[in-house]
């Protein structure tokens, strides 16, 4: 009995101790300004020391202003609020994200492997949306798009990792803040991961059935 009831106990505490576990990631003090100088570590960058932070740290006047979209070839820009950009972020699970695009510019389709993102319309109208992941071929949901026009005061979520997409079909600059729940969301855009870097032409030629020339020519873009 004595051994059976020690096997529970031992059980019991191996529980416990998987609970306490699974709360690691969440924030574990009041805030952690990032130091970072000292490099990221295995789930977020090292704390400076907590008397050193100031107002200022929890504050952050980068997304206050449009960027210029015509500096892109895409006429479309994303003005970043990530952990790097925002360090007080660091370990509270967010970020943030200013799009603002031309009149028929876009954001390119890209993902955040890291993140679930809603896009919120500040000016403006976006056509966007996300396409599902190819479910075991099930054509009824494989790759299905999901998109609309996003005007002024309206919102939309793209799910973690999927691929997504802005376009601006109206007239007017159309800006959008989006929060995403990472503080490092992560991002792919496809044109660049494919054509910017360095993946052997041939396979890029076959794979999108292109000519050399054309995929040249896209290289010359986006390396």
């Amino acid at each position: 009995m004595k051994l059976l009831a020690a096997m529970i106990l031992a059980a019991g505490l191996l529980s416990a101790v998987h609970i306490v576990h699974a709360a690691d990631p969440d924030p574990l003090q009041d805030f952690c300004i990032a130091d970072i100088a000292a490099g990221p570590v295995s789930n977020g960058f090292p704390c400076k020391l907590p008397a050193l932070a100031s107002t200022d740290d929890f504050a952050f006047s980068g997304l206050a202003e449009a960027a210029d979209p015509s500096v892109s070839a895409t006429n479309g820009t994303a003005t970043l609020a990530f952990v790097r950009q925002w360090p007080a972020l660091n370990t509270q699970g967010l970020s943030l994200i200013r799009l603002d695009i031309n009149p028929g510019g876009v954001v390119n389709p890209h993902t955040h492997n890291l993140a679930t993102e809603i896009l919120y319309v500040l000016e403006g109208e976006m056509y966007t949306g996300f396409v599902t992941n190819n479910f075991g071929n099930d054509p009824t949901i494989s790759n299905k798009l999901y998109a609309k026009v996003v005007k002024k005061g309206e919102a939309f979520i793209f799910p973690r990792g999927l691929l997504h997409f802005q376009l601006n079909k109206g007239k007017v600059l159309a800006s959008s803040l989006n929060v995403l729940n990472s503080q490092n969301p992560g991002i792919q855009l496809m044109p660049l991961a494919l054509f910017g870097s360095g993946i052997d032409r041939e396979m890029l030629e076959k794979s999108f059935f292109m000519n050399a020339t054309q995929v040249a020519a896209l290289e010359n873009i986006f390396q």
